[in-house]
């Protein structure tokens, strides 16, 4: 009978031993007969972490119930399944120690090992090396093949030791062509010993080979037949004869080829049956990964080693790159491995660099080899980085091909090509034809795409084809024989690439349709090319002509048409416009008047409209309208001809007035009859005299008034076009009126600079515009206006004073003098009309000319600029007092009032000579001080006037007092001469009038910030009086004990009744929370020890008071610093003195913690924990190594208190301490003999393999314990 666990009945499964619901999945498979009793005992016994007793069941005889037989009930209603609680994540602890039974952790151990074994031995060896021959030297190395290989063989054999044998079987077959490569090296073959020895070892390496690669039980996957095993033996052996010439160049070759022709011979020829089903765990199968392994080493000696030019090894390494490919496509199970691609691409590209400067031929064999690859991952992906690359290819293979030529055929073809097209200065330029024909292949290869409806990738071909196109096009631009030729090529080819298409997209036919008329301007300057600018303007113009004579119809071709003719009309207006710019810029030399020509467009858009049908006549029509004020910067600076330009303008608008009836139109209409009879005036004619800016100016305010007038008589007639032209007369007028009182406001800011002087026609102006404003504006209310007027108002006061002494400040008096009259004309208005509310332009037109007054007056400061403050504050309490929506003024009226009682104080200030800064700003805090007790003393008559609450009366008043604290806590910073009394009061009415604030009975709702204001003013204060002399005397001498000191005023301070008294206890009480330590903060180091001692005694007086144990983290902190004290005057110079304190806070704050005890804060206990023994047990091992055993002290107790106490954190750091404190020892000795530094690690490393294996074979039992190990911890503190 055969065992259960047999391998061939063996089902593998990996399951948590602490999985919750283990034993009740074994239980259903015992009921299922899956497994038997045996099998569960012996399940339990092996896996279970808890111990499992089992106990004898008493067999009895079974009682036989007769039971009748009953159908089975269908549930009436449906149920859901039972919810199975998801299985108990394991902690980071048992997933770690778990993972080290894994796979990846055994290969991993298993490299370890056999790194450390290899290069200790190697060094070991190396410190001998000179003392063995060379047979001896490559003894060494072979031994070690044949040590490997016999582990290999032995491992192979125990059926638990699988990932070994195979990680052992690696390291054995990468050894072999190294020992070849060391046979050739060593020369061994001229000694006759040597060379027996040699054949030994090839023979024995040939065997091993063959016998390893037909263990089946260690390698399943290797191919079948002789071809392979040959394959792989013949290039270790390729490794013999490279000191003859030339060799290691032809074994390379050899190699490659001859591997790529095996390989593909025995993939293509193998049985389909005979293939690998196995998933390769390294990408590829295990064989082909030998092969590889090998084809590199031949590549890397011949490179590195016998100094092969490695530009003639770019074809073997292509090869190498198009076989691992290959072999990535072949060998993986559904995908190729991304790995091996890259690795393979890498290849491909580093033999193109190599070979692509000296050897054209390998280069365009790796090329070929590249557009084979891209294209099977083309067809396999459809990927658009892969079309790009197989373009780019194509493109450098053009190059590489060019090369191959002969020089002299190359050169007569170059001299035959630039002859003919004129263009040996740039011989290049022929690109722009020679590569056209792989333009032409590239959209034959993006038709095919097409076919295969693989649109997006044909899209993505056709783009970059035309944008080598269009870089062969630019390439061109250079010389106009090749430009032609290349215009006339690309037109042809976009009309065939059209014509072959069912559908194709409009940009297509503009491409098309604009190279056809570039190619025909192109032949044009082929055959003239000394055409000027004017004329090549006047050639694009007939163009456009025919163009937009062609686009009278449907269909897109005639579309572009007008579309190219818009686009010839631009061209041809920046050709004229050369020109007219310099008759703009004031350069009238070689002055012409052909821009007029360019009126031909606005007539030619104007004539589409006619034709066309909407939507196009619309387009049209707002076309001819855009080039017809656009032209006019053609024409205006031409005297004469800008009359004829604007005279076009006015016929081309009346005849599409007929049209578009809308007040734009009609306003252009309006604008060009203006400019012309502005023209009129500017040259002349008819006898018209020559106007000076004046009269300018009062021509404009004619015209304004003229507008408004008409504007009138249309608006009487009121048919629909006349209410159009009514409007836009309207707003022509405001315009210019707008733009005239801007003139005159530059005007009379002219006059107060002394630039210029007034005359009597600019008052004339100011008073037509204001009647015309008037005019316009009654019987209507109008915002605008009423700006207007008072625009007009202020223009004529600047204006009349400007006839007498030019002073800034007389307008800036007007202005306030205006404010207040048309502040009080406003209350005037409502009072006698009895509104409500008054317009707009009634409060913000005061503010103006306030506003404007305090600009004129910035520079000015006299006895009277407080009194100009103080009308400008008055406008805004007189406005701002009218509505609520208005309060913010009002308050900056207030803000005002504040400002001019400070310019006045200022201003006398300024008149007193050697006072300091401090004086100045206890004046200016005492000014401020008596505001805010006067806002609160007339706090009734301010209700009844200003409209405001108490409330917001007392945020005016609170406002002053936070000015004057602020100036008063800089004042103190100061130098300060004025009587100390004067300060006193001020400080002391600050702070009582803080201190009454923070009354609870008070109606504020933040009381206790009052209260901690005006302990700070008091402490301000306090300062003060250090600084006097008398209070200097006292405080010098009690300055080590003003720590203890202030304890005991912090003491009265906690303990008064400050409830009863009318005063939250809270800010007391906190003040005297912090008092003691603002006062040790500012003392320092002059603090003695004692009086540390006393406040940390105070601080332990208020954790008990309180109840808040972390008041004694003070006291920790305080202690701390005494003892540094202490120790510093008892000249304890060593760091572990100062170090311990610090560990020993850190570790009392974690015990005594109230929030650290808590479940959800344990982790960081712990690690609060570890930080303070870590610090102190670290210290140590950092700076005591020389003193042993201060660490091993440390350590032990650090360990003993674990274990007593059951702390992990000091279980675990003193652990630590003590390993790396014994492991340094250890190699500060195994420095000194070298010797027992190589056997240690020889032995290190023969511990990890034997870790390895036992991580394999006992995996299970040994996380199990580790489990138990971990899971004790888990309940410890």
């Amino acid at each position: 009978m055969t065992s259960p666990f047999e391998a061939s009945q063996k089902i593998p499964i990996k399951i948590p031993s602490n999985h919750p619901h283990l034993l009740l999945g074994l239980d259903d498979l015992l009921n299922l007969g899956l497994i038997s009793d045996d099998q569960v005992k012996q399940i339990a016994r092996q896996y279970l972490i808890c111990t499992v007793v089992f106990t004898p069941e008493t067999e009895s005889e079974p009682e036989v119930i007769y039971r009748p037989p009953t159908a089975a009930k269908r549930p009436l209603i449906a149920t859901l399944p039972p919810i199975t609680k998801p299985p108990t994540k394991p902690s980071f602890v048992n997933s770690m120690l778990q993972s080290f039974g894994e796979e990846l952790s055994v290969r991993w151990l298993l490299f370890l090992g056999v790194f450390l074994v290899v290069l200790s031995s190697g060094v070991l060896a190396a410190s001998q090396w000179e003392r063995f021959p060379a047979v001896g030297q490559y003894g060494v190395l072979f031994a070690y093949t044949l040590s490997f290989c016999g582990f290999t063989f032995w491992a192979g054999k125990q059926s638990n030791l699988r990932l070994t044998a195979q990680t052992l079987l690696i390291v054995t077959l990468l050894l072999v062509p190294i020992n070849f490569w060391a046979m050739d090296s060593f020369s061994l073959w001229q000694n006759p010993l040597n060379l027996v020895v040699m054949g030994i070892a090839s023979l024995t390496l040939t065997f091993i080979t063959n016998q390893l690669c037909q263990n089946r039980n260690i390698i399943t996957n290797f191919p079948s037949g002789k071809l392979p095993l040959i394959n792989i033996i013949g290039l270790s052996y390729l490794h013999w004869g490279w000191k003859l010439s030339n060799f290691p160049l032809i074994a390379v070759y050899l190699a490659m080829i001859g591997t790529t022709t095996i390989t593909v011979y025995n993939q293509l020829n193998q049985p389909q049956e005979n293939t690998n089903t196995e998933t390769p765990q390294w990408g590829i199968s295990l064989y082909f990964t030998f092969l590889i392994y090998a084809l590199l080493t031949l590549l890397t000696r011949a490179i590195f080693i016998a100094g092969v030019n490695i530009t003639q090894l770019g074809l073997a390494i292509g090869i190498c790159g198009g076989l691992v490919i290959w072999l990535s496509e072949r060998n993986s199970s559904t995908n190729p491995s991304i790995l091996w691609e890259k690795l393979g691409r890498s290849l491909l590209l580093l033999g193109w660099l190599v070979s692509v400067i000296t050897e054209p031929v390998q280069a365009i064999i790796v090329s070929i080899l590249s557009l084979w690859v891209f294209s099977r991952r083309l067809q396999r992906y459809n990927l658009q980085r892969d079309f790009l690359a197989i373009f780019l290819i194509g493109l450098q293979t053009i190059w590489l091909g060019w090369r191959l030529i002969p020089n002299e055929l190359k050169t007569l073809l170059i001299s035959t090509a630039t002859h003919l097209t004129n263009s040996q200065n740039h011989p290049w330029v022929l690109l722009s034809i020679a590569l056209f024909p792989y333009i032409i292949l590239m959209l034959w290869l993006t038709d095919k795409l097409h076919d295969q409806e693989n649109q997006e990738l044909a899209d993505f071909g056709e783009y970059l084809t035309l944008f080598l196109g269009i870089c062969l096009t630019i390439i061109s631009l250079v010389n106009p024989t090749l430009r032609t030729a290349n215009f006339l090529l690309s037109t042809i080819t976009l009309a065939t690439f059209i014509q072959r298409r069912a559908a194709f997209s409009p940009p297509l036919i503009y491409l098309t349709h604009g190279m056809g008329v570039l190619t025909l301007i192109s032949s044009i300057n082929w055959f003239l090319p000394s055409l000027n600018q004017e004329i090549w303007a006047g050639i694009l113009l007939a163009i456009m002509i025919a163009e937009w004579g062609f686009s009278l119809g449907e269909g897109i071709t005639r579309r572009s048409a007008w579309y190219i003719g818009l686009v010839l009309a631009a061209i041809s207006f920046s050709l004229l416009w050369v020109n007219a710019q310099n008759y703009w810029a004031g350069n009238w030399q070689n002055q012409n008047s052909l821009g007029i020509i360019w009126l031909i467009t606005p007539l030619a858009l104007t004539g589409l409209a006619i034709r066309n049908t909407e939507p196009n006549r619309t387009t049209n029509r707002f076309l001819s309208v855009f080039a017809v004020g656009i032209s006019q910067l053609l024409t205006l600076p031409l005297p004469g001809i800008r009359l004829i330009g604007l005279g076009v303008g006015i016929a081309v608008m009346l005849v599409h007035t007929r049209y578009l009836r809308n007040q734009i139109y009609a306003g252009i209409i309006i604008g060009f009859g203006l400019s012309f009879l502005t023209a009129l005036l500017g040259e002349g004619v008819f006898g018209l005299i020559q106007l000076k800016i004046s009269g300018w100016f009062v021509v404009t305010a004619l015209t304004i008034l003229s507008l408004w007038l008409w504007r009138g008589v249309l608006l009487r007639k009121g048919t629909e076009l006349a209410i159009i032209y009514a409007a836009a007369s309207d707003k022509w007028a405001i315009a210019l009126c707008t733009i005239e009182l801007s003139a005159l406001t530059l005007h009379s800011s002219l006059i107060y600079q002394g630039t210029i002087k007034t005359e009597y026609f600019y008052i004339i102006t100011t008073a037509i515009i204001l009647g015309a404003i008037v005019y316009r504006s009654w019987g209507q209310s109008k915002e605008a206006a009423f700006y207007g007027i008072g625009w007009c108002l202020e223009l004529l006061t600047a204006e009349i004073l400007g006839f007498g002494e030019h002073s800034i400040i007389r307008i800036a008096i007007a202005n306030i003098i205006l404010g207040l009259t048309t502040q009080l004309f406003g209350e005037w208005w409502r009072r006698k009309h009895q509104l409500q509310t008054l317009p707009n332009s009634f409060h913000i037109l005061p503010l103006i000319y306030g506003a404007f007054s305090i600009i004129l007056r910035l520079n000015t400061f006299a006895n009277f600029t407080g009194f100009c403050s103080l009308g400008v504050a008055l406008i805004l309490i007189g406005v701002g007092r009218r509505r609520e929506a208005f309060k913010p003024l009002l308050y900056f009226g207030i803000i005002g009032l504040s400002i001019s009682a400070y310019e006045l104080l200022f201003y006398q200030m300024s008149l007193s000579k050697g006072e300091a800064l401090g004086d100045g700003l206890i004046a200016m805090s005492a000014l401020g001080t008596s505001i805010m007790y006067a806002y609160r003393i007339l706090t009734p008559w301010l209700i009844s006037y200003l409209g405001l609450n108490s409330q917001e009366l007392k945020n005016i008043a609170h406002l002053h007092w936070v000015w004057s604290s602020i100036l008063f806590l800089f004042a103190m910073t100061l130098p300060i001469q004025i009587n100390s009394s004067i300060v006193l009061g001020t400080g002391l009415f600050l702070v009582r009038y803080a201190i009454w604030q923070g009354k609870e009975n008070s109606q504020e709702t933040n009381q206790e910030i009052w209260v901690y204001l005006g302990l700070i003013e008091v402490g301000i204060i306090g300062i003060y009086l250090q600084n006097l002399p008398i209070g200097r005397l006292i405080f010098e001498q009690l300055l080590p004990w003003n720590g203890a000191i202030s304890c005991l005023f912090a003491y009265f301070l906690y303990i008064l009744p400050w409830q009863r008294l009318g005063w939250s206890k809270t800010p007391w009480q906190r003040t005297a929370y912090i008092l003691p330590l603002i006062i040790v903060g500012t003392t320092g180091l002059t603090t003695y020890p004692i009086t540390l001692i006393i406040v940390a005694a105070y601080y332990v007086f208020l954790a008990n008071a309180a109840t808040q144990i972390r008041f004694t983290y003070i006291s920790l902190i305080l202690i701390d610093w005494a003892l540094f004290t202490w120790f510093n005057d008892l000249n304890f110079r060593d760091s572990l003195w100062y170090v311990i304190p610090i560990g020993l806070s850190l570790l009392y704050i974690a015990q005594i913690d109230e929030q650290l005890k808590l479940s959800t804060t344990k982790p960081l206990r712990h690690s609060l924990r570890m930080l303070g023994s870590g610090l102190i047990c670290g210290w140590t091992i950092l700076f005591y190594q020389n003193l042993p055993f201060i660490p091993g002290v440390f350590s032990l107790i650090t360990i003993f208190a674990g274990l007593g106490l059951k702390v992990r954190a000091f279980l675990y750091v003193g652990t630590g301490t003590f390993l790396i404190t014994s492991i340094y020892q250890l190699v500060i000795f195994s420095l000194s003999y070298s010797f027992l530094k190589w056997i240690v690690g020889l032995l290190v490393g023969i511990l990890l393999i034997y870790i390895a294996a036992n991580f394999e074979t006992r995996r299970t039992q040994i996380t199990a314990l580790l489990r138990n190990i971990s899971d004790e911890f888990a309940n410890w503190d």
